[in-house]
């Protein structure tokens, strides 16, 4: 009598939100690598279905992509479907963000509600699809991209910096809403890495110590690392996680102004001199 096939295990599905460069697509790596069957979000297409390719060719991955403004409602809800189709996906990272840098009276206000709707609402509602499925199958894990900035308020990057104290907050708080269900959450905070933010930002990188950066695949390590550890909050890098006890332990507003006097010495371009 002829045995009966072996059932197909279930591929881990993976949803990578800001795929096509810097710590997102560092992380479509890792998981492509580690045969995730991945769905890799961005605005510009031709840059998503060549980082696709590439997966496909050094991984053997399968690779789904879709090209969405996610500070759009049509395109947010577009992913919010794909999320949560097909039972959902064992893994989110949100990583797609951006910021700013000037003075908040003359900055372009169009430009900061945006930011604050792909870094703050676009991953709430991302978070939510994703939830449901996961707690339905006791298994998943969600990473919300933030940055050592979430840990002060600065001048010049204002809404930046408040945008990523949400994600830290509201990702602290889910992990306290999970406990129990086998779903974990994380708030990953780099610091200077490697990729096309600071420039998109107008930061002017020359005065900042090549010390302080870290590659993306080094941030993804520290992220996967975190997770086995059970730690919600991530911040890679000896440096960065020494600063940011030091934020944590000195008053508040000597932190605010330490920080303001590094911003005011230069390294953030396109702000109004006073």
């Amino acid at each position: 009598m002829m045995s009966a096939p072996a059932p197909r295990r279930r591929l881990r599905r993976g949803f990578v939100t800001g795929a096509s460069a810097g710590i997102g697509a560092a992380f479509a790596e890792r998981l492509a690598r580690e045969q995730y069957e991945l769905i890799l979000v961005a605005r510009n297409r031709e840059r998503l279905e060549e980082r696709a390719r590439q997966l496909r060719e050094d991984a053997g991955a399968m690779v789904e992509v879709l090209a969405a403004d996610l500070t759009q409602p049509a395109g947010l809800l577009e992913a919010e479907r794909k999320l949560a189709a097909e039972g959902g996906v064992e893994m989110l990272v949100n990583s797609a963000g951006f910021g700013t840098v000037g003075c908040f009276d003359v900055i372009d206000i169009d430009r900061e509600e945006e930011e604050i709707r792909l870094n703050v609402v676009a991953l709430v509602r991302l978070t939510r699809a994703a939830l449901p499925p996961m707690l339905a199958r006791r298994s998943g894990t969600i990473i919300n991209v933030s940055s050592i900035a979430a840990f002060v308020p600065s001048r010049y990057t204002a809404t930046y910096c408040a945008t990523k104290a949400y994600v830290n907050s509201f990702t602290e708080a889910l992990y306290e809403e999970l406990r129990g269900t086998n779903v974990r959450v994380q708030a990953l905070c780099p610091g200077f890495t490697r990729t096309e933010f600071e420039g998109r930002a107008g930061v002017d990188t020359t005065r900042i110590p090549q010390l302080a950066w870290t590659a993306p695949e080094a941030v993804v390590e520290a992220s996967l690392a975190a997770l086995r550890s059970g730690n919600p909050v991530c911040v890679p890098g000896l440096a960065n996680r020494a600063t940011t006890i030091l934020l944590r332990t000195l008053p508040h507003r000597w932190v605010r102004r330490l920080v303001g006097a590094g911003a005011k010495r230069g390294w953030a371009r396109g702000r109004r001199s006073r």
